[in-house]
């Protein structure tokens, strides 16, 4: 698992193990997501967005239409993984 604490909300969109936390999928790197975010505040920033966004909380976050698609894929291929 190799963290980046610099993640814009794209990048955490894009990465199979921070879906699964965000969508409460028991994984082996939750627990390493929830101490990343309480250590960075800024990424803890970015997660919320990405997190929302996931969850279809989120109405003012507009992926492009490519992105969003490829946002799909990503979901539905992690939810199989799970």
């Amino acid at each position: 698992m190799n963290y980046r604490v610099n993640y814009r909300v794209e990048d955490l969109l894009k990465d199979n193990e921070f879906i699964c936390y965000a969508l409460n999928i028991p994984s082996e790197a939750a627990s390493q997501w929830e101490n990343l975010l309480k250590e960075y505040s800024a990424l803890a920033k970015e997660a919320e967005i990405a997190k929302a966004i996931l969850l279809g909380e989120d109405e003012t976050y507009m992926l492009p239409t490519e992105e969003n698609e490829e946002l799909k894929k990503r979901l539905f291929q992690t939810l199989e993984i799970a």
